[in-house]
């Protein structure tokens, strides 16, 4: 993973930056890694149940970082349902984070995928949680890491919803040739292919 801070340098307060692709645990932990060598405190909100503990004591280690001390520098927690998260955001990660922390969201568009939940409810939630994110921004960076949706899943644009809140984006798991070369492209007019799997 130590190409990961190619993509997280540019993060500061007042920016975001969106990595979608597989394998996401790695990815989530050494983003969290990372932060916690800056001396910042890290929030981690798991939307994708993904956030794995001992992969963060591995990335640690590998920095030289007490396993210990980064255990204890990272919160997580963790939204089953769209309200969940929303509120998860809304009433902990925006009262939690400190200035110069980090925020880490997994999986920001997965649970809105859920068809038991009306599509409309789904989109004003979706907002609420792009408004919220918005403010949260202005005090810390925001990491956004979202696996490949299922090939079954039913495109409902979230991906576009969300591009205006970020500055980097990025497709962490592009197979080798593919990823563009640069380092880091500005944010599309929408995110490719909304996050899904090629061919989907």
């Amino acid at each position: 993973m130590k190409a990961l801070s190619r993509w997280l340098a540019p993060l500061r307060p007042g920016r975001a930056a969106l990595l979608w692709g597989e394998p996401l645990r790695p990815l989530a932990a050494a983003a969290a890694a990372w932060g916690v060598a800056r001396g910042a405190p890290v929030l981690v909100v798991d939307a994708a149940n993904r956030f794995d503990p001992y992969l963060l004591v591995r990335e640690a280690r590998t920095r030289g970082l007490d396993p210990k001390e980064a255990l204890a520098r990272t919160r997580v927690a963790r939204a089953f349902t769209s309200h969940q998260l929303v509120r998860l955001l809304k009433e902990e990660l925006a009262r939690e984070l400190t200035p110069g922390g980090l925020a880490l969201l997994l999986g920001p568009v997965s649970l809105f995928y859920d068809e038991q939940v009306p599509l409309k409810e789904r989109r004003r939630l979706f907002k609420e949680m792009v408004d919220t994110l918005a403010l949260i921004k202005t005090r810390a960076p925001i990491l956004l890491l979202q696996s490949l949706l299922p090939n079954g899943a039913v495109n409902r644009h979230f991906g576009r919803m969300l591009t205006p809140l970020v500055e980097v984006t990025g497709n962490f798991g592009a197979e080798p040739g593919k990823r563009r070369a640069g380092g880091y492209p500005p944010a599309p007019p929408r995110l490719p292919a909304a996050c899904r799997r090629p061919g989907a």
